[in-house]
């Protein structure tokens, strides 16, 4: 579904991602995890298509859709759905208005149907009329991922998803997600809780530096297959 060669940004004299490479399989799942700074956010962009790497390409279906210096496909081409951590709602539709938005039907009383279902499974149904101004930051966060998933998309990228809910909340979110998620729906999840990727049975694709340091289950890294630092931020984060 998804490959990812040597792919670099700089931003100035500054390198963010230096060449990263990885395959993702359709439905497969990974989470990106690495301390703050370490290319993450900018890794997705790339895959996105909102930034341009200095070097190396993403191929979407066996499709370039990035090569070096160019962003040959556009975002909203690329087949894909995203939520990001600051929610990115629009103020001027309600809760329900902004995810029948990403909803590809022709016809409004679909749109509206879909967008329904997906608040509701991310349970919100009290939510739907409510003005975004007076929707909580977890609320708000919520509607931002129930629109992510109402677009019916095969990938999903997700950048702290969970990063404005409390713990409760974090754990219900989660379940709810993976219920999707086994539909053969794929995601790259960028979080900064090792619990995430237990809770999801991701794969994990660890940075640091920008550079992938370790690719593997979270098994693999917590035991210390796949290096010495990789096994203690794990570890560490999983005791913060």
């Amino acid at each position: 579904m998804l490959a990812v060669r040597s792919l670099s940004r700089a931003v100035g004299a500054r390198s963010v991602v230096c060449e990263v490479s990885f395959d993702m399989a359709a439905g497969e799942v990974l989470a990106v995890l690495g301390p703050s700074g370490s290319g993450k956010t900018s890794l997705l962009r790339m895959i996105a298509g909102f930034d341009a790497p200095t070097q190396g390409s993403v191929r979407l279906h066996g499709r370039e859709v990035s090569a070096a210096g160019k962003v040959r496909v556009a975002p909203e081409q690329r087949g894909l759905s995203l939520a990001f951590q600051d929610a990115t709602l629009f103020a001027h539709l309600d809760a329900v208005g902004n995810v029948a938005f990403a909803v590809r039907a022709a016809d409004k009383a679909t749109r509206l149907a879909r967008a329904r279902a997906a608040l509701q499974d991310m349970g919100l149904t009290q939510t739907e009329g409510r003005d975004i101004a007076s929707l909580s930051g977890g609320e708000a966060q919520r509607v931002s991922l129930a629109r992510a998933l109402a677009a019916d998309a095969k990938l999903l990228l997700l950048d702290e998803p969970f990063g404005n809910v409390d713990r409760l909340t974090r754990i219900d979110l989660l379940a709810r997600l993976k219920a999707r998620l086994a539909h053969g729906v794929g995601a790259i999840v960028i979080t900064h809780d090792p619990q995430d990727v237990i809770e999801l049975g991701a794969r994990v694709l660890l940075m640091r530096e920008g550079r992938l340091v370790a690719d593997g289950s979270h098994a693999a890294i917590a035991s210390g297959q796949l290096g010495a630092w990789a096994r203690s931020f794990l570890l560490a984060g999983a005791a913060a």
